[in-house]
């Protein structure tokens, strides 16, 4: 077959014509990709009604047959009409698809209930039995753009697949594990799968050996660090993230991180501005931690709180929400009239709000969250006045009214919110747990709040010396362990901490708190409406324990902060309930280990730290590994022109020459035409060519060569030299 461009002629033979044949090289691409996708698929949608391998094998198999196709007259336009296809019939049985891929939707809004913490209303379109038909044309979609990226090497074609399923891995909504290592290694060797345009792939096995040895290490090194991955990587991401967004440079509180905890860095930097009807003794929450795990506080697991999904929307709906318990629960006995409060932040962490207890009303709160402990950001608000005392009353006022039907049905409420609180703010260590049985040599007898609160009071005072510049080094061993068993000294958060954990071996749900405190003293020098400044001195941490029906409360340890009305709470505490040692509630935590000197934590913190860099390094490795094996391979192509006789050294060059072209707009040189005639001469004729003609053709590429580096851009420069390996 004959072709003519610009004048020029040459003769393709039929041996350079594509020949149908099964091309194996993007096969394997595509396997690969594909047994990935769909371990992640039913990680991610567990409605799915196959297993991973049957669908896999279906897929392949249905991609084995599209890349012969490919190889036709109809292959360009096989992806187009198929995906045209594919939603045209999903339009027209969107009565048996929709509900399919509805399903498919509340699966992943479920997903998404466990890893945020949030509540994500289901779709009302989805039945589980037409969800074959929709997995069905998921697959078919799948195989189509993933079988033609793997044939032509456009990425492009691939993206609407891998995108999401990386967005979803590095979001942490699933752990990396086999699927997301296969994803990996198909975009690898995805990546190295290179042909010149309108060919088929070859899929020559040697191309793929380092690509493949790469993406073997990256996935190896990928599941062996999968827990370090999706744990120390993503939590020191957000707090990265976290510290650059919200928090300044002042502020003094650990925010939960009890790991080497230093000295308090108390300042008289402003942290809030806040503004009181009538100016009285307030501790106002900023962060709630539920969950103690040896070296800090964290929010609840979400994985846990996420079945507790239908109960908080329930409450939300009637109102009830735990930050303004107090309140609900005072307006059901007493007309109280609510106090506003504006609440200014300066320099504090702006990730949440700060609100006082007795919060009024719901506006301001998050109906979403699943627990209470989140407090949205807000600058105006209600509140009842009062403190502890006072919201006893209450409690006797709740007792007093019991058989009317509003308080018999905030009751109900109440004791729903009640059983989630015991199974999530009782969780212990089995160090910290072990430390205080140890400490505390109670016996298994049951004790009302009033005991419990006069134990805590004793134990601290013999046990702890308030100090403000100690320093916790006790690296990855138990915090409490290290202050109650090695140093007996320590500040708020110190005190805080091993209150909530003593309330909690008793068996009270309890939770450690940091904020902001204004005492009763400093309150007083203010008068109604007038703007009070908090600084990083009135910075705080705190203990608060549930009273039932009422709701949460201050319980004041620390040295300095105790009011008389702390410690006159004792026998006559209406909390009737009695309470037992906690011997259950264990959190399942990495066992610490021995306590670390500070070297040993820096190293520890410092290996962290860069899994931030892993996957970057792995593709550029990868990425200098594929550019050196391309440039390894041109070289030897160079070397075998060169090396050639004169014959088959012409038409190789000239063949050289004109793949240049291709990729240019460059006209053909002057002496293209003679160029030509000499390719010929030496692939058809049997006159002898002569090291002259050689030479002359030599000459011809060389200057092909400078045309096109003349015409290409310098991002064209880099790209046909590394990766495309041109010249």
């Amino acid at each position: 077959m004959r072709k003519n461009e610009n004048g020029l002629q040459w003769i393709v033979t039929e041996t350079a014509q594509k020949k149908l044949h099964f091309p194996w090289g993007a096969w394997v691409v595509c396997a690969v990709l594909t047994v990935g996708f769909c371990l992640l698929l039913t990680a991610a949608f567990p409605s799915v009604p196959y297993p991973w391998w049957a669908m896999t094998a279906a897929a392949i198999l249905v991609q084995a047959a599209l890349l012969i196709v490919y190889q036709t007259r109809i292959g360009n336009w096989l992806v187009p009409a198929g995906i045209g296809v594919l939603l045209l019939l999903s339009l027209a049985l969107n009565k048996f698809v929709l509900p399919g891929f509805g399903t498919l939707a509340n699966d992943f809004l479920t997903l998404l209930t466990k890893k945020t913490g949030k509540i994500y209303l289901d779709l009302a379109a989805a039945d589980a039995q037409f969800l074959p038909l929709a997995v069905t044309v998921l697959l078919l979609a799948v195989s189509l753009l993933l079988s033609r990226s793997a044939w032509s090497g456009r990425m492009l074609l691939a993206l609407p697949i891998l995108l999401p399923c990386y967005a979803a891995l590095l979001l942490g909504l699933f752990p990396i594990g086999i699927g997301g290592g296969l994803l990996i290694i198909g975009t690898v060797l995805l990546m190295v799968q290179h042909t010149a345009e309108g060919e088929a792939l070859a899929g020559v096995p040697a191309q793929l050996i380092l690509p493949v040895l790469c993406a073997a290490l990256c996935l190896l090194m990928g599941l062996s660090c999968q827990d370090k991955l999706n744990t120390d990587m993503v939590e020191t991401m957000q707090t990265q993230l976290h510290q650059r967004h919200y928090d300044s440079d002042t502020n003094s509180m650990p925010e939960g991180n009890l790991k080497n905890l230093p000295a308090w860095n108390k300042s008289d930097t402003p942290a809030l501005e806040v503004t009181m009807e009538q100016p009285e003794k307030v501790y106002l929450r900023g962060q709630v931690y539920d969950t103690y795990t040896g070296t800090g506080w964290k929010a609840a697991d979400t994985e846990e709180t996420a079945q507790y999904e239908d109960l908080f929307y329930w409450l939300h709906e009637a109102g009830f929400y735990g930050q303004s318990q107090i309140a609900l629960a005072d307006g059901y006995t007493e007309t109280a009239t609510p106090l506003s409060m504006t609440i200014r932040n300066l320099s504090a962490c702006s990730a949440h709000g700060y609100y006082p207890y007795a919060v009024y009303g719901s506006e301001t709160l998050a109906a979403d969250r699943i627990g209470d402990t989140n407090l949205p950001p807000a600058e105006s608000l209600y509140y009842l006045k009062g403190s502890v005392p006072d919201w006893y009353q209450i409690q006797r006022n709740l007792s007093t009214a019991q058989g009317r039907e509003n308080i018999e049905t905030y009751l109900s409420k109440e004791q729903a919110y009640a059983d989630y609180l015991r199974a999530v703010d009782l969780q212990m260590t089995q160090d910290s747990w072990a430390v205080l049985q140890r400490q505390l040599k109670l016996d298994t007898q049951t004790r009302t709040i009033s005991d419990i609160r006069t134990i805590i009071f004793d134990y601290l005072r013999e046990a702890m010396t308030y100090d403000a510049t100690a320093r916790t080094m006790n690296g990855s061993g138990d915090f409490l362990q290290y202050t109650l068993e090695r140093s007996g000294h320590g500040y708020s958060v110190h005190y805080a901490t091993a209150a909530v954990l003593m309330l909690r071996y008793m068996g009270v749900p309890a939770r450690y708190v940091e904020g902001y405190y204004l005492s009763a003293e400093d309150a007083a020098r203010y008068k109604a409406g007038e703007t009070i400044t908090l600084t990083e001195e009135n910075a705080h941490a705190w203990a608060e324990y549930y009273v039932s029906g009422v709701g949460f409360v201050p319980f004041e340890v620390t040295p300095g902060y105790i009011d008389d009305e702390e410690l006159s709470l004792g026998g006559d505490s209406p909390d009737e309930n009695t309470y037992e040692n906690n011997t259950q509630q264990f959190v399942e935590v990495e066992q610490p280990e021995e306590i670390n000197e500070h070297k040993q934590d820096r190293f520890t913190f410092s290996l962290n730290a860069h899994y931030l860099l892993l996957l970057p390094l792995l593709l550029i490795l990868l990425l200098a590994g594929c550019i050196f094996h391309r440039r390894r391979v041109f070289r030897k192509k160079m070397a075998a022109i060169d090396a050639a006789n004169d014959r088959e050294a012409i038409a190789m060059r000239y063949g050289y020459a004109v793949c240049l072209l291709r990729h240019s707009t460059v006209q053909f040189p002057e002496d293209a035409a003679e160029a030509a005639e000499l390719n010929q001469k030496a692939l058809f004729s049997t006159q002898e060519m002569t090291p002259e003609q050689r030479k002359q053709v030599d000459s011809f590429a060389v200057r092909v060569l400078d045309a096109c580096k003349g015409s290409w851009t310098t991002w064209e420069k880099i790209r046909y030299r590394l990766w495309n390996c041109l010249y």
